[in-house]
C-alpha cells in the first residue's frame, strides 16, 4: 500500500525551505579580535590612538552568504550586496599609544572630540559593492558607502573593506577610512608642550579590525 504525503506536511516542508532560503544572517560584534586605531600627524611627530571596542552588527540580506571557496558572494544582485551595518566606537575607549604622554593625549582627545556631549563615533552603511574577482580562500573585497558621525556631525564617506569568513561562524572586517577633522566641525588641536607649540594636522586615518559572530540559529 502506498501512502500519499499529507498536503499539510508538504506545505510545511516547502514553507520551511523558503523561509530558510530567505533568512537573514546577523553577525554581532565580539570583544576578542577587535581593534581600532586613529593615526594622525603634527608639526612635531606623528601620533596614534588605539582602542579595542567596536560595537554594533552586520546583517546580510536574504540568501546572502560568504563562502571562501566561491569566487563571488552568494546572493548578490549585480555587484551589490544586500547588507545592513551599524558600527559604534565609544570615544572613551580610545587611548594614546605614546607612553610618555598618555594622560595628556587622552584628555586632549576627549576635549577635541567633544566627548562629554558626543560619546561615540558611529557608522551606518548605505551601500556595499563587491570588488571582484575573488580568489578562493582569500578575504572578499568591497567598496562601502555610508554615513559617519563624529562629534555629533554626520558626513557621507566611502572606503574599502575586506571581509574574511572565520571558523566558528565568525567574520573579520578590516578597513581604513581617511577623514578630515574640520569636515566634522573639529578643530585640529594645538597643545602647548614644553618649549614649543605642537599643531596637529587636519587629516587622520581610522583603521579597524572588527570581529563579529553569527547569531546561532535555533
Amino acid at each position: 500500500m502506498r501512502f500519499l504525503p499529507c498536503p499539510a506536511a508538504v506545505l510545511a516542508v516547502c514553507l520551511a525551505s523558503v523561509l530558510q532560503a530567505g533568512a537573514q544572517t546577523r553577525y554581532s560584534a565580539q570583544p576578542a579580535g577587535t581593534s581600532v586605531k586613529i593615526d594622525g600627524t603634527s608639526s612635531m611627530h606623528d601620533w596614534q590612538m588605539e582602542g579595542s571596542t567596536i560595537g554594533g552588527y552586520i546583517e546580510f540580506g536574504p540568501g546572502v552568504s560568504l563562502d571562501k571557496t566561491q569566487t563571488t558572494p552568494v546572493g548578490m544582485q549585480g555587484d551589490k550586496v544586500a547588507a545592513k551595518v551599524r558600527a559604534i566606537i565609544p570615544v572613551s575607549t580610545i587611548h594614546s599609544k605614546a607612553d610618555h604622554l598618555p594622560g595628556t593625549m587622552d584628555d586632549l582627545m576627549q576635549q577635541t572630540m567633544k566627548a562629554d556631549d558626543f560619546r561615540t563615533i558611529e557608522f551606518t552603511l548605505t551601500e556595499m559593492t563587491f570588488k571582484g574577482p575573488h580568489a578562493a580562500g582569500q578575504p572578499f573585497e568591497f567598496d562601502t558607502k555610508g554615513e559617519l558621525v563624529i562629534a555629533g556631525k554626520t558626513n557621507k564617506v566611502n572606503f574599502p573593506v575586506s571581509i574574511e569568513p572565520l571558523d566558528g561562524g565568525k567574520i573579520k572586517v578590516i578597513g581604513t577610512a581617511p577623514v578630515k577633522m574640520t569636515d566634522f566641525g573639529v578643530t585640529p588641536p594645538a597643545p602647548n608642550f614644553g618649549l614649543g607649540m605642537m599643531k596637529c594636522g587636519d587629516a587622520v586615518t581610522i583603521k579597524f579590525d572588527w570581529t563579529l559572530k553569527a547569531k546561532e540559529k535555533k
